[in-house]
């Protein structure tokens, strides 16, 4: 069966744009954002999945629907990303190139078990680099274009100003180097 045969159903054709707009959107969120009854929405995505138009990945909590295959990595970034607060972390360590632990808490105004939480789950991933100065807690950007790449790709489906704005200033800096190379 062709995929324009199989999107010709006006439900999968919904739930495949939901998914081409958002990738990496999970079975809730995505419940929400076509207002679908959940088993109507499981069995479409059940049978795209089959018929290999769209993909899932288990991500510790969620089941992540995507419309074409990613690398693994690019899987592990998106999936923090999707999240607000580990978002907000990794922008504000991308936008100031660093940060320490206290004034993440001080600019978050998160508690602190939440706040370690978040990063202990942004470093095993592989997104950021925890490094200990004396008392102090430093964290950086493990890699700054993979990163960045997958905010350029993706930044539609965030619907964040922050992202813009981080973009817009990493970007700067990044064509200055180019042209300084």
């Amino acid at each position: 069966m062709f995929k324009d045969e199989i999107l010709a159903n006006e439900n999968r054709r919904k739930i495949y744009e939901a998914v081409e707009k958002s990738p990496g959107i999970h079975l809730r969120e995505l419940q929400r954002v076509l207002n679908m009854p959940l088993t109507t929405l499981e069995y479409h995505l059940s049978y795209m999945a089959r018929k290999k138009i769209v993909y899932s990945e288990t991500d510790t909590h969620y089941k992540r629907y995507y419309a074409k295959p990613l690398d693994d990595e690019d899987k592990k970034v998106l999936s923090a990303l999707r999240q607000k607060r580990m978002r907000e972390i990794v922008l504000l360590v991308l936008s100031n190139g660093k940060a320490k632990y206290q004034f993440m808490a001080d600019y978050l105004k998160v508690p602190h078990s939440t706040l370690s939480f978040y990063l202990k789950y942004l470093v095993d991933n592989g997104i950021l680099v925890k490094d200990k100065i004396g008392y102090e807690t430093i964290y950086t950007v493990k890699d700054e274009d993979k990163v960045a790449k997958v905010l350029v790709a993706y930044k539609a489906s965030f619907l964040d100003k922050l992202i813009d704005k981080t973009l817009a200033m990493w970007l700067e800096a990044y064509s200055r180097e180019e042209r300084v190379a």
